[in-house]
């Protein structure tokens, strides 16, 4: 028995050797496979979602409004334009002068357009201060200047407002004359409207502004012109 175990000791010693040969040239797989189980189910594992932000509503502030030529007149000024200017007007309106009066008192110039929306929503306004303005005894003129391209459509609406409405106004037809007139008065000659010029006694722009006007400007341009 005691050779036969000896035998077998020496005959299995040689194959646990090789075993363990082979077990430290070949790499385990455990780590690998293990890491990769993890990253599958890190991947597919749900992540919490995150809190909604709460939303701020912040309350907004309305902008001071500014006043009228901001509160002053230009010092000098530029001389106000003499260049041609066509005119148009309603069937049966009278014609307007052929040359604007653009002196002898405060004038004020409004540029406009049929097709322009805030323009036609102050005509009635801007013509209201001058009533009160002339009725007051103040030397106030109004002209309307259309810089309409379309003749008919100015046409139109002329014809469809009211007696006491805008039913003539002065027009600077597209070219040259709008060019002209527009470049001699310091504005674009594509402007953006409404636009206003507000002329003093002597002819000279004495401000220029852009954008529609409000009811509260009114009370700006009394102090203005020396209300």
């Amino acid at each position: 028995m005691t050779f036969v175990r000896s035998l077998r000791a020496s005959f299995l010693l040689p194959l646990a050797v090789l075993a363990c040969d082979e077990a430290k040239e070949r790499p385990s797989l455990a780590p690998a496979e293990r890491s990769q189980v993890i990253e599958r189910k890190g991947n597919t594992t749900e992540q919490p979602s995150a809190a909604p932000t709460p939303s701020v509503t912040t309350a907004s502030t309305p902008k001071p409004r500014k006043a009228l030529c901001g509160g002053k007149l230009d010092t000098d000024g530029t001389r106000a334009p003499k260049k041609p200017i066509s005119r148009m007007a309603a069937a049966g309106e009278a014609e307007l002068a052929e040359d604007p009066a653009l002196s002898g008192g405060f004038t004020w110039v409004n540029f406009w357009a049929a097709w322009c929306v805030p323009c036609r929503e102050e005509i009635p306004r801007l013509m209201g201060w001058q009533r009160k303005l002339s009725g007051s005894g103040k030397a106030f003129r109004l002209h309307f200047v259309s810089v309409d391209d379309d003749e008919r459509q100015l046409q139109k609406f002329l014809g469809e407002q009211p007696a006491g409405g805008l039913r003539s106004t002065y027009w600077l037809k597209e070219g040259k004359e709008r060019e002209d007139w527009l470049t001699a008065a310091g504005l674009s000659s594509d402007p953006e409207l409404p636009v206003h010029l507000l002329v003093d006694a002597r002819g000279k722009v004495r401000c220029r502004v852009q954008g529609a006007v409000e009811d509260a400007d009114y009370a700006d341009l009394v102090s203005l012109i020396g209300g």
